[in-house]
């Protein structure tokens, strides 16, 4: 099959079946060699095949760049599986997609999978020529749905699921704004009263030639420092913040020791525990609801939780379950887990209704997530406030020492 090879180029070929009548069309493959394998597995004979050389323009690079959202993904699902449950054929519907995107890396990939079904190839395996696009979740339940032939009801569980998981991605980002952009409006209203607002002041305290109170002094050597090396305080900053990135890509005892702490932390530790836990308990409930083998199911869910520890928790779990245990001890063993996780998995085992079980955990956690997000925004709002006028407060209050000591002095 064409849909398992490294495609590498695209060529344009023409074909006369048994009839003489002429066919014409366009495929990815290696070489020409598995383009006259391809035409000949269909009776056809080959009459020219032509290399077509892709032409690189702005909108291509564009194009590129912009890339797919999940909430893109998560529509072609939900409209595919429609489709299909209507009793459209799939080579229709997927013609009607390619009408109604304006995406235009998704339309040019749902072409390229247009043709490949066309051509007799499954859809699973057209899309895993765009493993870029599609999440590995995606594909195996494609697959199994396809195998098991419940395709569009895998098609609505997945729009179920990617809708779910980009509602909590925004709902955790919009609670995160906030502080975010009040954090960058008081660092550049201190930077600016540092490096342009101080240097006036420092001209008239030395007139005044007076002992400054501490509070003072420390203000103004770090005005004096700042109007010197901005520049160099910019650079180590931009510095720490790229090799924290490198290091915590590069190696796994810094990332095991970045998601530990970030779990230990108050309030945002607990968020980002039950973030990792509704992801899990989410995906892996809808690939067992596919069909897919919970060993392969184990193996596409621990890359999605974002969390080190509870990869390797998983990826022990997914061992333990190939020995013959149970998945409820191994998370049980893990430490990561809570106890009801333990113990509805543990459940979902012995009745043989794992995915339920997992998705109303997922329920529970989301739901967990919503409130918890809802509360802290409302918490976020007072303390980011209180933060920022300690600090523009504190400059007023070393600023102004100096005023009433001189004022005092003059009224002795």
């Amino acid at each position: 099959m064409i849909g398992v090879l490294l495609v590498a180029k695209n060529y344009a070929y023409k074909a006369r079946d048994s009839e003489g009548k002429v066919h014409k069309g366009t495929i990815s493959a290696e070489n020409e060699r598995a383009v006259v394998n391809f035409i000949r597995e269909k009776n056809y004979f080959v009459t020219e095949i032509k290399e077509v050389k892709e032409q690189s323009s702005l909108d291509d690079m564009i194009s590129k760049m912009r890339g797919v959202s999940a909430k893109e993904i998560a529509l072609f699902c939900r409209q595919l599986s429609t489709m299909i449950d209507a009793g459209v054929p799939l080579v229709n519907g997927i013609a009607i997609l390619i009408e109604q995107t304006y995406n235009p890396v998704l339309k040019k990939t749902f072409r390229d999978i247009y043709q490949q079904v066309q051509q007799g190839e499954t859809l699973s395996n057209s899309m895993k020529r765009h493993s870029n696009l599609f999440p590995p979740l995606m594909l195996h339940m494609i697959e199994a749905g396809e195998v098991g032939g419940v395709l569009d009801a895998v098609l609505a569980r997945l729009a179920d699921h990617l809708e779910k998981e980009h509602k909590m991605k925004e709902k955790i980002k919009s609670a995160m704004t906030y502080p975010l952009v009040v954090i960058t409006l008081a660092i550049g209203i201190v930077m600016f009263i540092l490096v342009k607002v101080m240097p006036t002041f420092m001209t008239m305290f030395e007139n005044m030639k007076t002992e400054l109170p501490m509070p003072t002094k420390i203000l103004l050597s770090i005005s004096g420092f700042m109007q010197s090396y901005w520049w160099l305080v910019l650079l180590a900053l931009i510095g720490a913040i790229g090799l924290a990135s490198s290091l915590y890509k590069s190696s796994l005892v810094c990332r095991r020791r970045f998601d530990y702490i970030t779990t230990k932390l108050p309030v945002f530790g607990i968020l980002l525990q039950k973030v990792a836990i509704a992801r899990f308990s989410r995906t892996l409930s809808t690939l067992l609801y596919g069909g897919v083998p919970i060993l392969t199911a184990l193996d596409v869910v621990k890359n999605v939780t974002g969390n080190i520890n509870m990869i390797e928790a998983l990826a022990e779990a997914s061992k333990d379950v190939r020995d013959g245990f149970t998945m409820s001890d191994t998370l049980k063993k893990s430490g990561i887990f809570t106890p009801m996780v333990v113990q509805m998995v543990g459940i979902g085992e012995e009745t043989g209704q794992l995915d339920t079980m997992l998705n109303k955990i997922a329920d529970f956690y989301e739901s967990d997530v919503d409130d918890m997000v809802a509360r802290l925004s409302s918490l976020m709002e007072p303390i980011m406030i209180t933060i920022l006028g300690v600090l523009i407060g504190g400059i007023i209050i070393s600023v102004a020492l100096p005023m009433f000591d001189a004022v005092t002095n003059v009224g002795h």
